[in-house]
């Protein structure tokens, strides 16, 4: 028995340390209504939802490799399909047509909405990953070419303004994940713990795909596509399959940010968000999982309380809390380049490693001694 619980003791002190990160995260989510009021678990449930867009790019960019610059085309996609959905429900005031044209019929229906928000940003994925990948493009042509969509997908969601209201954006007022009904609406604190099962749901697919026999497949077409080629794989078919993947996933991401925050606009579809999660990635750590998580949470969070902070100065002081958000980002993006959660396994590597050598070292010497 003592011998079982060294093992154990043992076993748990080789997890990698982004395992214990991840159990405090999921810890502190789970308590956090406890201890906060309804404003702050209205901004926490927008943010898990941020989270599950930030998996899907860092399953993208984090493992295989493709640093997606218009991941939030994606991410809108989804949103706008609920919220087209939702408009025409409620019949807005703004609505000037009677019926849904065919391509959009299956939003009559609350879980055709919902399949159409999962399977456009599907179709969108494989539609330009087919031709990019089919081509060979890959490296700063796959990031320019996708930065280059998202700011043609802001200006077409601008322009079918009879759709989509323009830069006024959609609001949606059913606060669930299937329902269009005004009247369904779920508490605050309910729909916190529906979009924390989601983010819980989106983080295990995530971590099967990338410890299964694919992920690793798509971590050596990061890491060298000529040569598995070689070994007779072809990477532009699992390039296109993890495309896909994450454009579901982000899709699944903006249901859940335009259910929790009451509206989508074109900006949802921009550059402006397909930076940010480029960042918010960047920041935590890409290629562990938990690196998306962290980077989103505290950028997020510290956002919205720099922005508070500032605020109650002054309202001329309030808009140099970018400012100040910039230079931390700066600050950890040149001081840790791996990011946080990067930085944190690193360490652990190189402790384990002094560890191993020591043991060695210690080992010979007894050897010598007997000797």
């Amino acid at each position: 028995m003592h011998g079982f619980m060294k093992n154990r003791k043992i076993g748990w002190r080789q997890l990698p340390a982004n395992r214990y990160i991840d159990f405090c995260v999921l810890l502190f989510l789970v308590i956090f209504p406890l201890f906060r009021n309804t404003y702050w678990i209205y901004v926490m449930t927008g943010i898990m939802a941020y989270m599950i867009f930030a998996l899907s790019l860092d399953l993208l960019w984090g493992y295989t490799g493709l640093m997606s610059m218009g991941h939030s085309v994606l991410f809108g996609a989804g949103g706008y399909m609920i919220g087209i959905a939702s408009a025409y429900a409620n019949q807005a005031d703004w609505i000037k047509f009677d019926e849904l044209p065919w391509f959009l019929a299956p939003l009559q229906s609350e879980a055709g909405a919902f399949l159409m928000a999962i399977l456009v940003p599907a179709l969108i994925s494989l539609f330009i990953g087919f031709f990019m990948f089919s081509g060979k493009i890959k490296g700063v042509f796959f990031s320019l070419i996708t930065l280059a969509l998202s700011g043609v997908a802001e200006l077409f969601v601008i322009n079918q303004s009879d759709y989509t209201h323009g830069n006024s954006g959609i609001t949606v007022v059913s606060r669930t994940v299937l329902s269009n009904n005004r009247d369904d609406t779920m508490p605050d604190i309910s729909f916190y713990f529906v979009v924390l099962a989601f983010l819980a749901g989106a983080y295990l697919i995530c971590s099967l795909i990338a410890r299964s026999r694919v992920g690793k497949v798509l971590q050596a077409v990061r890491e060298n596509e000529d040569r598995l080629t070689f070994f007779g794989f072809k990477p532009a078919a699992f390039k296109l399959m993890i495309y896909t993947i994450s454009g579901m996933i982000a899709g699944v991401a903006g249901v859940l940010y335009v259910r929790s925050q009451g509206s989508i606009s074109s900006s949802s579809v921009g550059i402006s968000l397909a930076t940010l999660v480029l960042v918010w990635v960047a920041v935590g750590g890409r290629g562990n999982l938990t690196g998306a998580l962290v980077g989103t949470l505290v950028l997020q969070a510290a956002q919205t309380q720099l922005n508070s902070v500032f605020s109650g100065i002054s309202s001329e002081f309030a808009q140099y809390w970018q400012l100040v958000l910039g230079i931390i980002i700066l600050l950890i993006v040149f001081l840790i380049p791996k990011g946080i959660v990067g930085t944190i396994l690193e360490v652990q590597q190189k402790n384990r490693d002094r560890r191993r050598k020591e043991r060695i070292l210690k080992l010979e010497e007894e050897s010598h001694g007997r000797k």
